[in-house]
């Protein structure tokens, strides 16, 4: 519940500036959201009935979908735009990314998310969730880390590694950059296991998690079963999304 309305107050601005940008009584706004993305869709629901009023009603058209599939995003996007939404909030991944901030940019209909942020401009998107790669190196650099592994699973985590690899080359940092996003779900306990164990060995007690909320959690409960929480050790996770 908290996640919920945590999501609804953002989208709160959002909306308003939407009712107050169109002229019909009608707004219809539409949502694309992965299965399985309950809360999220919960939270897209509370905001549409906590801002309708009496002289501006917003009509939500949802589509539940595989984000990673172009196709059906491509599919869900014309179909939305068909119906005359005003504004898509939803999700996409490194798969859809690009066919999304396309079709925004070449329709003009803004597309709010709470995904990575993307690379460059994109003057119709709406990101939710802030770009922290200076965030992120103010804070190597404030806790004077010039030698720590960096774990990431996404292309938001590859971006981020860039720019860390980059100062690292200017400030002589020592980084070891791991994929974990290739992990075996059947397997994945043991082998963070593994890796932490391997990192042990090398003196790899400083960790940055640039990863999704899940693999966090995953990676967070192997180090606490393998005792690496304890005084020593020390984790940034580079992500906004809380962990639990």
């Amino acid at each position: 519940m908290q996640k919920i309305m945590h999501i609804s107050v953002l989208l709160s601005p959002v909306l308003w500036g939407l009712i107050f940008g169109v002229s019909s009584n009608s707004i219809q706004i539409g949502g694309l959201f992965p299965r399985g993305a309950d809360q999220e869709y919960s939270a897209f629901r509370v905001g549409m009935v906590q801002f309708s009023t009496s002289e501006f009603r917003l009509t939500p058209h949802i589509d539940n979908l595989e984000v990673a599939n172009s196709f059906a995003v491509t599919n869900a996007f014309c179909s939305q735009f068909s119906r005359g939404v005003y504004a898509i909030f939803g999700f996409y991944d490194k798969k859809s990314v690009n066919t999304i901030t396309s079709f925004c940019g070449t329709l003009h209909v803004s597309f709010i998310t709470p995904s990575f942020p993307t690379d460059g401009t994109h003057p119709f998107v709406i990101q939710m969730r802030p770009d922290l790669k200076g965030a992120l190196l103010s804070l190597i650099e404030y806790y004077q880390w010039d030698k720590f592994a960096y774990l990431y699973d996404s292309d938001r985590g590859l971006s981020t590694l860039q720019a860390v690899l980059d100062s690292a080359a200017e400030k002589k940092w020592q980084v070891t950059a791991i994929n974990v996003g290739n992990i075996n779900n059947d397997k994945k306990d043991e082998m963070y296991r593994s890796l932490f164990q391997d990192l042990e060995l090398k003196k790899e007690r400083r960790v940055i998690l640039d990863c999704e909320r899940d693999k966090v959690n995953d990676i967070v409960d192997q180090v606490i079963t393998i005792g690496k929480h304890v005084k020593g050790y020390h984790y940034i996770i580079a992500n906004l999304v809380g962990i639990y």
